[in-house]
């Protein structure tokens, strides 16, 4: 085959294929070629032209696309994730060629690599059998089932509601015919406002979150648990799991991202819970990916109200880490050229012009009101051009009859319904992607019309006639935001403002314009339906009504219980395969259980075998790679009727919940038994980040919500703890000496469990080598060592090189829990100054633990010493 060239905009690929790609086969290994378009030619000394190195193909060499966010005419070519350069879409046909020769020559190679590996699978009774016939066994403990997602969204308007939630939560698609809730089932709260909000409100309220969670779960019953939290000041997202599908879900990850005051407070944004459902590496099942955002954007219905959403939106797209998905939060608009600044600070500079006002604001409107003064939001320069645009919304066109609102009706009735649904030119063709996204919250969107004709709408029930004004679905219609999502059908009156305890519209000096303001919107899935879509009049707490939809999804599932019977019954297979003519061996156990195992323990198993034949019996461990497993006495020789104890430990390391590990006892040229010690871990505070230990202030197996009463912590109290046990024991041998390790797991089970260190058992040991503060002083050090991020993170380690000019730039670029942890240790190590001979050597062991250094061989003597100067200077 002839080969291919392709041209970027910075290097030139040339692809040979192979002149044989046929599955099976062998072939003549592909090759590419890849030169950059240098400005100078390369040449040899004797001023011949280079010849570029010629590469082979290998299954790795993928190629991605990926289009331009700079210029949209373009698309951006990738080669190992490595970006070589872009084309413009005007080739986009001599691309697809090229790429699908090349992913036909990688398709060729990866079965190759399969057949190979085929032809080497020999032995049955190998330690893949049990993988392999899984395999070939999933369809019978993997089944198609029903999962049930309600999704909840509130503004709150700072209330604290008191109403009976059970209506809201269960609607009426959640219950089962029988009356009874839905086994399988996925809960999302999304609430806005959930507290008051004021200038001076740095953090989402604990109380207010815990409070909400208690209520749920009582209504929701003890088959469900609290899955994950993400929140942003006002903005709370709550997911909560039936306790058998818990363990389905994978790879959970929160997210938020502010938009409000000057782009980034989080009075307006959007919080995110994103993860895995039914995914499992095993079976070869991908699972679905779902994410589920809470949003609340700026309000108004004026121009530049709709023009700063579609900036919002387009800095959640970058922000939040949602899936890849088919669809867009926004699409570039022609804006005159107007960057991220000039939306910000429209009309001047916004650092100078606001003023105290926005900072003295009592609520979230005046403080919005302060700052629209002061850039002076009703003259806005579009395309060069100053524009007036006087409050209000846009005239509704009429067919010059006296019913307005019957005119409107008219108009609307046969295309309200399609203002939902995204133009399939802005979308372009469906990818085989999978993941589902929700969007939900006070998006803020508004009604352009008149409150008198939305009065007369309302009244009917013409909900089609007020939809066709509404902003978000012709903004949809237009593809300016949520290009690929969908919004189920409108059937009640829009859910703001309404006269707090009352069903009645806005009454107040400001009349605010009935809307549509709370939405629930979804992009498209094969077996994913909505089956209702509703909004609760009788909830009158807040000046917004609740609005839930309810989703039916069938994906495939694995039950645990039957893949334990098979798993069972294949072993038990390779147990019966044995040569009835071998010697006969008795293993007293091949599934060892640890319950409740502690981070950073070591556990002792033993295994018991009997030679209950007439042969003697050679046997060997064999440990597989990556194992955590170490064995005492690896191999052996057992007599006829001899007994033989194998000894096994492993040291359970930190970041896990469970421990799941196999070894193989081989009796020679005989027969495998796999053994398999399985158990779960403790919670533990080693291997956590800092913001994890805050938040965990009665300990880590205590899990992440405070109590109502508890303080909001400065620095995780397991440091505390342990600063304020070895602050008046410093000696001029702490930290230089080995503690114990009983004492060690001790000390570790006080900090997991909450608990006070016993002072009275730690000092005890001082006259056994002062093995108490030694102790303490190790697991100290291991704890900080193990602080998931580190004390002093990695993104701030060109900072640290600084020496002692980078003490104020670090907490400016830290976290603040970080910043009060840090401040705190060299509070301490200021007292261990005082009283040990060599600090030196102290500040060796803490430049270990608390500096996070980059895995870039930054890690050199210059680098040390500056290292160690920002830590003196630090410390003082």
């Amino acid at each position: 085959m002839t080969s291919l060239v392709l041209s970027t905009s910075t290097h030139t690929l040339t692809f040979h294929p192979s002149s044989c790609a046929e599955p099976g086969g062998t072939i003549d290994t592909p090759f590419y070629i890849l030169e950059p378009k240098a400005k100078v030619p390369n040449v040899t000394p004797t001023g011949s032209p280079v010849q570029p190195a010629a590469t082979t193909l290998t299954v790795h060499d993928t190629i991605s696309i990926d289009e331009d966010v700079i210029d949209s005419d373009r698309m951006i070519l990738k080669l190992q994730d490595q970006d070589i350069g872009s084309i413009p879409k005007s080739d986009v046909t001599y691309l697809a060629e090229f790429v699908l020769a090349w992913r036909s020559a990688l398709a060729a190679l990866e079965e190759q690599v399969h057949v190979n590996q085929i032809s080497s699978f020999e032995d049955p009774l190998s330690s893949d059998y049990v993988t392999s016939r899984l395999i070939l066994e999933k369809d019978s403990f993997i089944e198609e089932k029903t999962v049930q997602i309600r999704l909840i969204t509130w503004n709150l308007h700072g209330e604290v509601i008191g109403e009976d939630l059970r209506p809201l939560l269960f609607g009426s698609s959640v219950l089962s015919d029988s009356g009874e809730l839905e086994d399988l089932g996925i809960f999302f709260v999304a609430l806005q406002e959930a507290d008051p909000l004021t200038p001076t409100t740095l953090s989402a309220n604990q109380v207010t979150i815990a409070r909400w969670a208690n209520q749920v779960l009582e209504c929701l019953g003890e088959s469900y648990i609290l899955s994950a939290s993400s929140e942003l000041l006002g903005m709370v997202l709550l997911m909560f799991t039936h306790k058998e599908l818990a363990s389905q879900i994978t790879q959970l990850e929160i997210s938020s991202a502010g938009t409000g005051v000057l782009g980034y407070w989080g009075n307006k944004g959007a919080v995110c819970i994103r993860f895995m459902l039914g995914e499992s590496d095993l079976a070869g099942i991908a699972g679905v990916e779902i994410a589920v955002a809470n949003m609340h954007l700026s309000s108004g219905i004026s121009p530049q109200a709709i023009e700063r959403r579609r900036w919002e939106m387009s800095e959640l797209d970058k922000r939040l880490k949602l899936p890849v998905f088919n669809g867009k939060l926004f699409r570039k608009q022609r804006n005159g050229g107007k960057n991220r600044k000039e939306l910000l600070y429209q009309n001047g500079d916004l650092l100078d012009e606001l003023d105290e006002r926005v900072l003295d604001a009592s609520s979230e409107d005046d403080m919005v009101a302060a700052a629209a003064d002061a850039v002076d939001v009703k003259k806005i320069k579009e395309n060069g051009m100053a524009k007036e645009y006087e409050a209000g919304p846009p005239a509704i066109p009429t067919a010059g009859g006296s019913d307005k609102a019957a005119t409107i009706s008219t108009t609307a009735s046969t295309t309200a319904t399609t203002a939902a649904t995204v133009n399939t030119d802005h979308v372009g063709p469906e990818k085989d992607i999978n993941s589902i996204v929700f969007i939900l919250g006070d998006l803020n969107y508004r009604l352009a019309m008149d409150r008198s004709d939305i009065s007369q709408l309302v009244a009917k029930k013409d909900y089609d006639a007020l939809l066709f004004w509404d902003q978000l679905r012709n903004e949809i219609k237009e593809g300016s935001v949520l290009i690929g999502f969908q919004e189920g059908p409108i059937s009640f009156q829009p859910t703001y403002k309404y006269d707090i305890g009352t069903n009645v519209f806005d009454t107040s000096e400001k009349a605010r314009v009935p809307a549509y303001t709370d939405r629930i919107l979804y992009t498209t899935y094969p077996s994913l339906a909505q089956l209702d879509y509703e909004t609760f009049m009788h909830y009158i707490s807040s000046d917004h009504k609740p609005v839930a939809a309810t989703f039916e999804l069938r994906t495939m599932l694995l039950d645990a219980d039957k893949r334990a019977q098979i798993v069972k019954r294949l072993l038990h297979d390779l147990d019966v395969r044995e040569n009835e003519s071998r010697p006969k061996v008795e293993v007293e156990k091949t599934d060892v259980l640890c319950s409740d195992m502690t981070v950073l323990s070591t556990v002792h198993q033993t295994v018991k075998l009997k030679n209950c034949g007439n042969t003697q019996v050679a046997w060997e461990i064999e440990i597989i790679d990556g194992s955590l497993i170490e064995v005492e006495t690896p191999e052996g020789v057992l007599p006829p009727g001899a007994t033989q104890i194998v000894r096994v430990s492993f040291n359970v390391p930190p970041n896990v919940t469970h421990i799941s590990e196999i070894f193989i006892l081989r009796i020679i040229n005989r027969q495998d038994y796999f053994i398999s010690i399985n158990g779960n871990v403790l919670p533990s505070c080693f291997g956590a980040s800092l913001e994890d230990m805050i938040r965990k202030p009665s300990g880590a197996r205590h899990g992440f919500l405070a109590p109502q009463s508890a303080p909001q912590l400065n620095i995780p109290r397991e440091i505390w703890k342990c600063v304020d046990f070895l602050s008046t024991r410093i000696t001029r041998e702490i930290f230089r000496r080995p503690g114990d390790e009983t004492v060690g797991e001790l000390v570790r089970n006080w900090l997991d469990n909450g608990d006070d260190f016993d002072s009275i058992v730690l000092d005890s040991l001082a006259k056994d080598g002062n093995k108490g503060t030694h102790s303490v002083a190790e697991q100290f050090i291991q704890l900080l060592e193990l602080v998931n991020g580190g004390v002093i993170p990695e993104k701030v380690y060109d900072i640290i090189t600084q020496g002692d000019d980078g003490v104020q730039s670090i907490f400016e670029a830290m976290p603040r829990v970080n910043v009060n942890t840090l401040i705190y240790i060299a509070s301490f190590l200021r007292e261990v100054k005082r009283v040990v001979i060599d600090f030196d050597l102290i500040l060796e062991i803490f430049d270990k633990v608390l500096v996070r250094i980059p895995k870039t061989g930054k890690n050199k003597s210059r680098q040390k010493k500056k290292r160690m100067e920002f830590l003196k200077g630090f410390i003082g």
